[in-house]
């Protein structure tokens, strides 16, 4: 049931007097799509982090250094990206001149921001699984 859902079920008059009711709706799907975020992300850590395991291991110690170095700065280069496209879109904002306009903009700096944080953690779990590899082969 979403939102909408809900506080369509919630008689008028009771909205009136307990104007929380509408926030405690909001904090619930933010919760929601919150979870549902961080558990996207934790799964996009672990793949991430068993294919730095699987490169580290596969790839020969005279190259080593090399792939490391590569790969992790065009990852986290791709995360900073993301991050800068993010906060560009967020700094426009409040320069909108309608609420509709506002909410439009904020939905599209939380997907950019979403998709910002989904690099960085692939980013951050190659980098670990690559470290685990490394200290296996040892």
């Amino acid at each position: 049931m979403s939102d909408k859902d809900l506080a369509s079920e919630i008689p008028d008059f009771v909205k009136k007097y307990v104007p929380g009711i509408t926030r405690g709706l909001s904090w619930a799907k933010y919760s929601e799509e919150k979870q549902k975020g961080t558990e996207i992300k934790v799964d996009a850590y672990n793949e991430s982090k068993e294919k730095g395991f699987q490169k580290a291991i596969s790839v020969s110690s005279d190259e080593a250094e090399k792939v490391f170095k590569e790969t992790k700065e065009a990852m986290w280069s791709d995360a900073q990206q993301l991050t800068e496209k993010a906060r560009e879109i967020a700094n426009k904002v409040n320069i909108q001149e309608s609420k509709e306009e506002r909410d439009k903009i904020l939905d599209l700096a939380k997907e950019a921001a979403r998709n910002a944080g989904l690099q960085g953690a692939i980013a951050a779990g190659w980098e670990k699984g690559w470290n685990e590899g490394i200290a296996s082969k040892s």
